[in-house]
């Protein structure tokens, strides 16, 4: 019977290691990144002005609606006036005004994922966007611990105590400054 157990785990080992030999290193802390940095890239492009890319027509029942394959932020970042309505009405902070949370969190929504994706002052954007999140959850929507906010926290966690990995700005700098 041990014998089996030791096969049996062995196995097991032998999978996974290959597994974590693909997954567990940089190209981790990679997705890591990316995932982290789209969510919150993503809610920036709701809260400025945008430019459309790669423009085409799709017909829905017999209509043309122009859609866009890419937005980016216009620059300057113009605020959209639904936006700082709702953070001084629907998202109210305690202690910081409606308009200079918005600015906050728009220019954050702005630097941190672009920080993220090419790897520079990684902890400090991972950490960022974790208070983001951290405030999101305490004074924004407190009901919706479980559905997204861990997963970005989580997230944010892992960059914190892991760092960018190899595939990153961080490393190719911290490489060549410490020769």
């Amino acid at each position: 019977m041990m014998a089996l157990v030791n096969t049996l785990h062995t196995l097991y080992e032998r999978y996974f290691a290959g597994f974590r030999a693909v997954m567990g290193g940089s190209l981790l802390q990679l997705l890591a990144r990316l995932t982290l940095a789209g969510v919150f890239w993503r809610s920036l492009l709701t809260k400025v002005e945008t430019a459309k890319l790669f423009t085409y027509t799709e017909y829905i029942n017999d209509f043309p609606v122009e859609r866009a394959r890419m937005r980016v932020p216009e620059l300057p970042l113009e605020m959209k006036p639904a936006t700082l309505h709702q953070f001084n009405n629907d998202f109210a902070l305690p202690l910081i005004p409606g308009d200079v949370a918005a600015w906050m969190a728009t220019l954050g929504e702005f630097v941190l994922p672009i920080l993220l994706v090419v790897g520079l002052f990684t902890r400090f954007a991972a950490l960022g966007l974790l208070l983001m999140t951290l405030v999101i959850q305490l004074f924004i929507f407190p009901e919706a611990w479980w559905g997204t906010h861990a997963l970005w926290a989580v997230m944010a966690i892992y960059l914190v105590a892991h760092g960018p990995g190899r595939l990153s700005l961080d490393h190719s700098f911290g490489n060549r400054f410490a020769r």
